[in-house]
């Protein structure tokens, strides 16, 4: 029997080639070979996902288990935190949490939004990304302050409500310093008695984009009072009713949000309780979905209220009625400013005096304020249209059919359905009418049977006080030069339409009214930049085009792309597009689909929007497409 041999085996290495002769090509790589193989496989892959994550688009990343996924850089996970310091802190008070968070699982549960509740704050650590919402969570351990702001600093999104931090674990008083971390610094709390109970949203703002600009919204009155606070960026305040600005609270707001931490996590807080929503659920369910978007760094376009890229529009204009003749050291004002304001006047006076209506006419805008002064609401249908017929015939002996002479304004604000419906029927287009028009403060349309769109009646809403107004506050000229500033001030901000109207009667040389004037047109000439000064027959215009500007987006992670339709016969001349970033301060970029399409204007509003203007876009068809870039 051969015994076995128990020597190892010895590899023996190939000898060197011969002098002349080449190795083979697999026996010279070697090892490294199958490095090469990789190489050439992933770098082509790699070098594609850089270039369309610099278009912004999507990219495939690849998991532990080696198949493909897709990863945003925020994702749409929506976390519901439902404290437990905070639970056991509100039963201490006989109160009960569920209150308000039941809220917020309505509001999922009406929009069919999928969400996660969590009671533990270690859970997040499992957490890479997604929006966190911390529903008036007054009472925080210190782990769970310690949980909630790790998960910010990884990128994770934050929306917190009222009072949140603002207690330990224990339920004693630490302050507003977990708030201040998030980026809002609370000041107080506001008296009941202060009755600011409306929630004023700033128009194109990230976080309440689909909302018309000074929209109000009501809250409801409840033990939680509404919180004092200020931030990076306001885009809700608290107002009384007639949204008259407070001094005590001009830079304060109801709704912030930042992102001034470099790869922290956005950050939304609403100054008030979820047990407010009750007053108006939808508008409120509108002003959390977007701030979701914001939140979630998901882009946004809307089409802008204005056109050329203007953040707001201001239209001045007299009620021209007793003292007629005082119309004229008004005009001389609005000349001084190079701005064509617009005169409505009360026919039955204006003949008396057609030397002043002629003149006024050469160089302003003219429109009807009635034919004598007393309202048509609950007028008889017969009688309000013979007023109509009349106050036409009464301007045609002065000024036989005027070129522009199309817009209304109601003796003492007073008109009603039958009035709007009336109004086409008289070559009327527009309707400068009360505050209580609008919910809003932009021009909305009235729709009227067997008028078309092209010739469909415009509303425009009183949004400032008038003189009438200041007169009963028994204001001094300063302070009614600053009222006027304030109100304006207010329209910029939130990028509404502000329209004063002013009385010919209230306007004498020796009134407040004169002497606060210039103060208050020098202000609007320092700051005219951003505001379109407009008549109010041209913003009634720009509005209906707007109707005929159709935009159709797709969003694709953080890549837009958006058709545009232009209807009708004319083209559009400044049609804007407000682009919310998916960053802080990146550069938005916009090409068209083809080379053919109109190029826009691009300019940044601030670190969060973009103003893509168009400057003349003719009935048709166009494709764009938006990239972000943070070179």
């Amino acid at each position: 029997m051969k015994r076995r041999s128990t020597m190892h085996a010895v590899s023996v290495q190939a000898p060197d080639p011969e002098p002349g002769k080449q190795r083979s090509v697999f026996r010279r790589v070697g090892i490294y070979l199958p490095m090469i193989v990789v190489f050439c496989i992933f770098a082509p892959m790699i070098a594609y996902m850089l270039f369309m994550k610099e278009l912004g688009l999507t990219v495939p990343t690849f998991g532990i288990n080696g198949a493909p996924s897709y990863a945003a850089q925020s994702s749409a996970t929506v976390i519901l935190y439902a404290s437990s310091s905070s639970k056991t802190y509100f039963a201490g008070l006989g109160g009960n949490y569920e209150v308000l968070l039941g809220p917020w699982r309505n509001y999922f549960s009406s929009r069919k939004i999928d969400f996660r509740e969590i009671q533990n704050a270690s859970q997040l650590r499992r957490e890479r990304s997604g929006v966190l919402i911390l529903p008036s969570a007054v009472s925080l351990s210190d782990d769970e302050r310690a949980e909630l702001l790790a998960f910010r600093a990884k990128g994770g999104a934050i929306l917190c409500t009222w009072a949140t931090g603002t207690r330990d674990g224990t339920g004693g008083w630490r302050g507003w310093q977990f708030l201040q971390n998030l980026g809002a610094r609370v000041i107080g709390e506001i008296p009941a008695a202060a009755n600011v109970n409306n929630l004023i949203l700033t128009g194109e703002s990230p976080v309440s984009h689909t909302q018309t600009a000074g929209q109000r919204i009501a809250l409801a009155k409840t033990s939680e009072v509404l919180l004092r606070a200020t931030g990076e960026v306001v885009a809700g305040r608290f107002m009384n009713w007639s949204r008259t600005p407070d001094d005590e609270r001009r830079s304060e707001g109801a709704v912030i949000f930042t992102e001034t931490r470099e790869n922290f996590g956005r950050v939304a807080y609403f100054a008030f309780a979820e047990s407010g929503w009750e007053a108006q659920t939808r508008e409120t369910h509108d002003l959390i979905a977007d701030t979701l978007q914001w939140l979630r760094r998901e882009p946004a376009i809307i089409r802008g209220a204005w056109p050329y890229g203007k953040r707001a529009a201001q239209v001045i204009e007299m009620d021209t009625e007793e003292g007629f003749s005082n119309a004229l050291p008004f005009a001389s004002m609005m000349k001084s400013i190079n701005y064509r304001s617009t005169f409505y006047v009360l026919t039955s006076v204006a003949k008396l005096f057609p030397q002043v209506l002629t003149q006024l006419a050469r160089d302003f805008e003219i429109g009807y304020h009635g034919d004598v002064h007393t309202s048509f609401k609950g007028q008889a249908p017969a009688e309000q249209e013979q007023r109509l017929q009349t106050m036409r015939n009464e301007m045609a002996s002065v000024l036989p059919e005027p070129q522009g002479l199309s817009g209304f304004r109601a003796p003492t604000e007073g008109y009603d359905a039958v009035t709007e419906q009336l109004l086409p029927k008289f070559g009327i287009r527009h309707h400068t009418a009360d505050p209580n028009r609008s919910t809003a403060r932009l021009p909305l349309m009235s729709k009227a049977e067997g008028v078309d769109a092209t010739n469909a009646l415009v509303v425009l809403p009183r949004t400032q006080r008038d003189d009438i107004n200041l007169y009963l506050e028994k204001l001094t000229t300063e302070q009614t030069t600053k009222a006027l500033i304030d109100d304006f001030d207010l329209s910029l901000d939130t990028g509404s339409l502000g329209l004063l109207s002013v009385h010919s009667q209230n306007f004498k040389a020796d009134s407040v009214l004169v002497a606060a004037m210039p103060g208050f047109l020098n202000h609007l000439t320092e700051r005219r930049e951003p505001v379109w000064l407009a008549s109010a027959g041209q913003v009634a215009d720009w509005w209906r085009d707007r109707e005929r500007f159709k935009l159709s987006p797709k969003i694709n992670g953080k890549r837009i792309e958006f058709d545009i339709t232009i209807t009708g016969q004319q083209s559009i001349k400044g049609a804007t597009v407000i682009v919310t970033t998916p960053q802080r301060g990146v550069q938005t970029m916009v090409d068209g689909t083809k080379v053919s399409m109109v190029k826009p204007t691009v300019s940044k509003i601030d670190d969060y929007r973009a103003a893509v203007v168009f400057d003349s876009l003719a009935p048709g068809n166009y494709g764009y497409k938006v990239t972000f870039s943070s070179k």
